[in-house]
């Protein structure tokens, strides 16, 4: 019996919980993937937010680097070179390759604010994040 007695006060002790717990994993919700072609080391990243008022336009521009964006509040319209107009709301991702015409990143509410936050994936001496075009004519 002592030895039953034992073995339950061990197997107790072996199993009870330690101060320090395990969190449990966190949730992980995959938004989207990009894929960058060319493909190209990145040197660094600046995140930057972009705040556009209602009917706010970025104009035509070209970014020397690949940008990802996340629509953190409103709404955007989107037209890259070679493309068809695109709506992208809260929570979707945006990708504008590098050297490639971006004709049209607008908000597209003339009624409500919104916000990008835009990551710049520059290479090894590249700082300029942006260049605006003139407008056509």
């Amino acid at each position: 019996m002592n030895n039953l007695l034992a073995a339950i006060l061990i197997s107790a002790i072996l199993l009870a919980p330690s101060g320090a717990q395990t969190p449990p994993p966190l949730k992980r919700t995959p938004i989207t993937q990009h894929h960058i072609s060319p493909a190209k080391n990145v040197a660094s990243i600046s995140v930057v937010r972009i705040d556009y008022k209602p009917a706010q336009r970025t104009g035509r521009h070209i970014h020397p680097m690949p940008v990802i964006g996340y629509v953190l509040e409103g709404s955007f319209v989107v037209k890259i070179s070679g493309g068809a107009e695109t709506h992208y709301t809260v929570g979707q991702s945006i990708y504008e390759p590098a050297d490639t015409l971006i004709e049209r990143f607008d908000n597209d509410s003339a009624m409500k604010p919104a916000v990008l936050i835009g990551h710049y994936l520059a290479g090894a001496g590249q700082t300029e994040l942006v260049r605006i075009l003139p407008d056509k004519e």
